[in-house]
């Protein structure tokens, strides 16, 4: 999977021409797919960053006056973080944001609702991921004259009966779901069509 989704995140990235964040929910993840795009987006011209190499206010900073930065983030990146304009334009949600099962919390909480004869699942687990998916989605767009497009690159969100839940919580907006070469084509469309918007 994480070879597969470097490699549209490297297209995605092209199409935006930066000013993305790429969120994970896995650390090393997070570092694998990096490691093999850093030298790629640098002789792009572009300007990765990587949460773990600087506090968060230092990334946002640079990130924020940087012109085609790239922005690689986990969890404290989801949400409470305001990025208004040109500055953000992309978000890639790799992995829809589940809480690790095993996690001690995650998992005490999971076995009292079994005990009380609940589904962990439909009663924890998805609604706090659907929450988070949100506040990741919640990213780009801060106010009316934002613009840009989210990727979310688990198909789960269509192979899944419960990925209708994810797209049902989303504002209203424009669906596309297609390959990789055509969401490119699409969003490339999409930043020359509404080029207006940067001189509001």
């Amino acid at each position: 999977f994480i070879q597969a989704a470097t490699e549209q995140i490297w297209y995605y990235l092209q199409a935006s021409r930066g000013n993305a964040f790429v969120l994970f929910t896995s650390y090393s993840m997070l570092k694998t797919c990096y490691a093999s795009l850093e030298s790629r987006l640098k002789e792009a011209r572009f300007h990765p960053l990587k949460q773990g190499d600087g506090d968060r206010i230092f990334l946002l900073n640079r990130f924020k006056t940087t012109d085609r930065s790239v922005l690689f983030g986990t969890d404290s990146f989801w949400e409470g973080v305001d990025v208004a304009g040109e500055a953000l334009r992309c978000v890639i949600l790799v992995k829809l944001p589940f809480k690790v099962p095993s996690e001690p919390i995650i998992q005490a909480r999971s076995e009292a609702i079994q005990a009380a004869g609940g589904d962990p699942f439909m009663e924890y687990s998805l609604p706090q991921a659907i929450v988070k998916f949100k506040q990741g989605f919640g990213r780009l767009i801060r106010k009316h004259s934002d613009r840009g497009c989210i990727i979310c690159l688990d198909n789960r969100i269509t192979t899944k009966r419960y990925g209708k839940l994810f797209l049902n919580s989303l504002p209203n907006c424009e669906q596309v779901f297609a390959s990789g070469k055509e969401i490119c084509e699409k969003m490339t469309e999409f930043y020359r069509k509404t080029h207006f918007l940067t001189k509001i």
